[in-house]
């Protein structure tokens, strides 16, 4: 099969799924509508204790209380920036001019869950795009941020070429909550939320545990990366979690309430003990990629339960019933491999793309395997 023709169309329809394709229906409706009045917004009561304006720290340096930054912001290579537990950092743009902190030496955020640091714009509500955000550049020290939350940001926090630790940060109202390029990341709890997409992985190696990912457009994308991903809920997200040649290990955690639940394109690894159910179109999306699926619950997705393209993947030891349209849709022309799995008391309802991609269920248990 061709798997580039596969490849493109998903990206099509990915693209027009984000918004980037308008018809011209679109166009004619966006030019009758009258434009709607610009509501005025209202700073935020504010305080600062520490004022900076397109300045360099180039000594060691502790923000507490209240911070105003304008304009861009930097630590040197040599110098560590310390947040303290309960400081508000507040970005106001200077001439027109997107403010930014960009990190080249370390940074230590450590909040607690009392009392949380919080990056975001001098705005009471802030909305995506108000700040350009926190980067790590070429930063490979200990950097560290803890209790964080970070809102109203273009990319929230970014980090290229660096190494971080992340525990119970939250990326809210963000174009991007955070983007990672050549990254080593360790990431506990925390996660996104009302995010045009939630997490970017650019090949990158990161661990994941027991992030909740809920109400983003593109919960995670993650592109020639290295995902081990546990214990994650992704829920109500337009498209909960997308993978392009990646190596990838989901285990545990859940897929609910998505547009699309967990789609896999030229990838390897495995999917484990994840519920995947009652997202609108489909629970599983693979595509050229050797993944094992065992010990799911993939049930009550609105479409398909399983939608694969070729039989690179191998299912076994799952439950798979109740979905829809089809618990598996072979749209390719090789051969998918099932066996070993429990498919509710009406038994398997499989689409073979008449005929020519053939599912093998045989043999199929009798009851559901323990743990599902």
């Amino acid at each position: 099969m061709d798997r580039t023709a596969d490849k493109t169309a998903l990206v099509k329809i990915a693209a027009a799924e984000t918004g980037s394709v308008k018809t011209a229906g679109d166009e004619a409706g966006a030019a009758a509508t009258p434009a709607a009045p610009v509501a005025q917004r209202v700073e935020a009561p504010f305080n600062p204790a520490l004022s900076y304006v397109d300045q360099m720290l180039t000594e060691d340096t502790v923000w507490r209380g209240e911070v105003l930054v304008q304009g861009a912001v930097s630590v040197a290579s040599q110098a560590t920036l310390t947040v303290e537990p309960g400081t508000v950092v507040r970005f106001k743009k200077s001439e027109g001019h997107n403010p930014i902190l960009v990190v080249q030496g370390r940074l230590v955020a450590s909040g607690t869950k009392d009392d949380p640091i919080r990056f975001t714009s001098n705005f009471a509500n802030s909305t995506p795009g108000d700040w350009q955000g926190v980067t790590l550049l070429g930063s490979e020290k200990k950097n560290v941020l803890e209790n964080c939350r970070i809102d109203g940001a273009q990319t929230g926090l970014e980090a290229l070429f660096s190494n971080l630790t992340l525990k119970g940060v939250r990326a809210e109202r963000c174009a991007v909550g955070m983007r990672f390029q050549d990254a080593l990341l360790q990431m506990e709890t925390g996660g996104t939320s009302d995010c045009e997409t939630g997490l970017v992985f650019a090949n990158s190696e990161a661990t994941l545990r027991g992030l909740n990912l809920i109400g983003n457009r593109v919960g995670i994308s993650a592109q020639k990366s290295s995902i081990y991903l546990q214990d994650a809920s992704l829920a109500m997200n337009r498209s909960a979690l997308s993978c392009d040649n990646c190596r990838v290990k989901l285990a545990g955690g859940a897929a609910l309430d998505n547009g699309r639940g967990v789609t896999l394109l030229e990838c390897e690894g495995s999917v484990s003990g994840m519920k995947l159910a009652r997202n609108s179109d489909y629970g599983l999306s693979l595509t050229g990629s050797r993944v094992r699926v065992n010990g799911n619950l993939i049930t009550g997705n609105g479409m398909q339960g399983m939608l694969v393209f070729d039989g690179a993947g191998v299912a076994w030891d799952n439950v798979i019933s109740g979905n829809s349209g089809h618990d598996i849709y072979n749209a390719g022309t090789e051969e998918f491999r099932a066996p070993n799995n429990f498919w509710g008391e009406s038994g398997p309802r499989i689409y073979d793309n008449g005929g020519r991609g053939k599912v093998n269920v045989v043999p199929q248990l009798k009851t559901a395997p323990s743990g599902n």
